[in-house]
């Protein structure tokens, strides 16, 4: 039936350009509050945990979406984790 499956695993998007994420506006309070930090702070908090210190984007997701919609390889029961790599995220 040519059906695959395929996850796209992100981390911490908290907007895409001006656009801000609305996740983030629903848990982002708590999550500041949990760990004493500003707006800011827990962008800043999300980067540097991620061993790349990388900011994740919207854009960053798309292209791995892309990548999958695109039939670029014979893939199925994958995940593309995009999320600067987080050194708790099982397997690496």
């Amino acid at each position: 039936m040519g059906v695959r499956v395929n996850m796209v695993s992100p981390d911490a998007v908290f907007s895409h350009g001006e656009k801000r994420s609305g996740l983030w506006a629903q848990v982002g309070p708590d999550r500041m509050k949990a760990r004493g930090l500003d707006e800011k702070g827990l962008e800043e908090y999300y980067r540097q945990r991620n061993l790349l210190k990388a900011r994740v984007t919207a854009e960053h997701v798309a292209r791995a979406v892309i990548f999958f919609v695109t039939h670029q390889t014979p893939t199925t029961g994958a995940t593309i984790p995009v999320d600067g790599g987080l050194p708790d995220a099982t397997p690496r």
